[in-house]
């Protein structure tokens, strides 16, 4: 006999004297035997993302006048021209306060010709032009020489060696051996630059690749003392005071960048940033309402989510988050209802649903211990599908540009769509023996083969 269309449970066996033994299938799920793939609430297996840029305008701007440009977030320095300067600064309303921590990463890309120059650094500065500092082109790399970046602190990426060999700049005069190098220096007139931290790259060794690589900056408000890691290369050096290396605790920060008569195309993309503190935190759930905790959700079934929104430092300033939802096609989210936004600190507000979708939900953190949270519910749409669809329901929020983003997804489940057991009638003596799950199988389309999920239950009778 062919059973289908059935759930799992269990197999009820009837043992009668000298008559035919039938396998019985009962019609039920068990989530104690069906929770094989964790099924249980999909709670805060969201992805946390630092920080990352949509766009780099929302923060920063280009050197006006010379050679860099923006394109949402890739920033190209130097375009593949000879004797260019460029560069990017932070706006003057999102200035660096070094008193408290600082990371920042990015995506480098150096060029695809090791014989080109010049190269790119890192910038944090006080210089009294603001963010419109920058000084020649050349092995100058934007950053020394008679207008060299003032009250700063540099990593520079130094893709020709200057020594005074080839085009009499000296820059490079304490860097042995002569070979492309990355550095933290002071900024100044020169003709040699001091290079602390120095890396140098072994003979035949290039930064020019035509590859992005990861870099990352990182400053210690506690040590006062700036990190840099490049592919492998490491780094750091503490200054001794704010006032004299900075002229005072806040700062611009970016990048500047040069060629001079050999030239290379020198690109990067911002992807992590925290600055003064701010470092939110963000946690998503997805919850089904019918309340069965096996992490699903059928066509028309309303599912309930949670936001939490934090921040991970006590030292953070004052700042604004506006937030949002974006959600998968599959629900329907005109059904978006019961939206309750609170604060731990008992304030509550009001948010309509095309706040919350169209992403104009302010969160007003005016203490870095404040945490936001938000709840809501929307409806599975009645003609989705297909059955194990993942559906993703993600939270965005945006800080002064910089984008934070968690997101959870709950399983469609297609009422009736139960797993197919095949089982074959038994026939035996008394006294026989035999195994009960001979020949029983069980598969569904969601799972696969799912007979190891069977449970058999003996029910003996006396005749």
């Amino acid at each position: 006999m062919n059973i289908k269309k059935i759930g799992i449970a269990t197999t009820a066996l009837l043992l009668c004297a000298n008559l035919p033994m039938q396998t019985h299938v009962m019609a039920a799920v068990s989530k104690q035997v069906y929770a094989t793939k964790a099924e249980s609430k999909l709670k805060s297996s969201q992805e946390e993302g630092q920080g990352s840029f949509s766009d780099v305008t929302d923060y920063f701007s280009v050197v006006p006048g010379k050679s860099s440009s923006i394109d949402k977030n890739m920033v190209t320095i130097t375009p593949n021209s000879p004797r260019q300067a460029g560069g990017l600064w932070s706006d003057a309303s999102n200035k660096v306060d070094l008193t408290k921590n600082f990371h920042l990463k990015a995506d480098l890309f150096m060029g695809t010709d090791p014989n080109g120059a010049d190269g790119m650094a890192f910038v944090m500065q006080n210089d009294p032009r603001g963010n419109t500092a920058i000084s020649a082109n050349g092995g100058a790399l934007g950053l020394y020489g008679g207008s060299y970046i003032k009250n700063a602190l540099a990593v520079e990426i130094d893709t020709y060696i200057n020594d005074g060999s080839e085009y009499g700049e000296t820059w490079d005069r304490d860097v042995t051996p002569k070979n492309e190098h990355i550095a933290i220096t002071v900024p100044g007139v020169g003709p040699v630059i001091e290079h602390k931290a120095l890396n140098v790259l072994p003979n035949g060794a290039y930064f020019e690749d035509g590859e992005f690589h990861e870099v990352t900056f990182d400053w210690n408000a506690s040590t006062k003392t700036l990190s840099y890691n490049y592919r492998g290369y490491t780094g750091s050096y503490q200054v001794q005071s704010l006032e004299d290396t900075f002229g005072g605790s806040e700062v611009f920060f970016g990048f500047v960048g040069t060629t001079g008569d050999r030239n290379n195309l020198q690109q990067l993309k911002i992807t992590e940033l925290q600055i003064n503190g701010i470092s939110p935190e963000l946690a998503l759930e997805i919850n089904d309402t019918r309340g069965n905790n096996n992490g699903k959700a059928e066509p028309s079934e309303t599912v309930s989510v949670k936001n939490t929104i934090s921040n991970a430092t006590d030292d953070a300033t004052a700042f604004k988050m506006e937030y949002g939802v974006d959600m998968d096609a599959l629900f329907d989210a005109d059904t978006v209802s019961n939206i309750v936004l609170t604060r731990n600190d008992g304030q509550t507000y009001t948010v309509t649903k095309e706040q919350l979708l169209n992403h104009q939900v302010e969160l007003p953190f005016d203490s870095p211990t404040n945490t936001f949270t938000l709840t809501y519910d929307v409806q599975v749409k009645a003609d989705a599908s297909p059955k194990g669809t993942m559906m993703k329901v993600s939270g965005i929020g945006k800080v002064n540009g910089v984008k934070y983003t968690s997101e959870n997804s709950i399983k469609l489940a297609i009422p009736g769509d139960s797993p197919v057991i095949t089982a074959s009638d038994k026939t035996l003596k008394k006294g026989g023996s035999f195994d009960p799950m001979t020949g029983v199988t069980a598969s569904d389309t969601e799972d696969g083969d799912v007979t190891g999920n069977i449970t058999v239950t003996a029910n003996d009778v006396n005749v």
